[in-house]
């Protein structure tokens, strides 16, 4: 049975565009400070998981864009999207009370877009081949 193009939205594409409103509603809280952990860089790995799921999820949305639409086209629509996504991001934090862009934070989240989506990309082409 065919879905409709509402279910396909609200199912593929929604979660990715209400946890991408998560991170800049996060990205809005001026002097947001990390938690005072025994835990090295773990800003970084906050960045890194936020980013990890945000890949995921928009790789699984850009996968549904249209009906045929290529892995590879889904993939690299996907890394281009998260790539603008952090860097605009971090510089939007530049303009927040007591925030300030990272390019390391830019880094960690991209990282985690490139892994998550690559791993989901090889993924995809091991099942469309057996």
């Amino acid at each position: 049975m065919p879905y409709s193009q509402t279910r396909v939205f609200v199912w593929y594409h929604v979660p990715m565009l209400l946890w991408a409103s998560a991170i800049i509603t996060a990205s809005s809280i001026p002097d947001l400070k990390s938690p005072d952990l025994a835990l090295p860089l773990f800003d970084k790995l906050a960045h890194f998981v936020e980013y990890l799921v945000l890949a995921a999820l928009t790789f699984r949305s850009f996968s549904r864009l249209a009906p045929g639409v290529s892995i590879n086209a889904a993939l690299i629509l996907s890394l281009l999207f998260i790539a603008i996504f952090a860097g605009l991001d971090e510089f939007y934090q530049g303009y927040v009370p007591g925030r300030v862009p990272d390019l390391y934070d830019f880094a960690s989240d991209f990282l985690a877009a490139i892994l998550v989506i690559a791993f989901s990309w090889v993924r995809r082409r091991r099942a469309a081949s057996r």
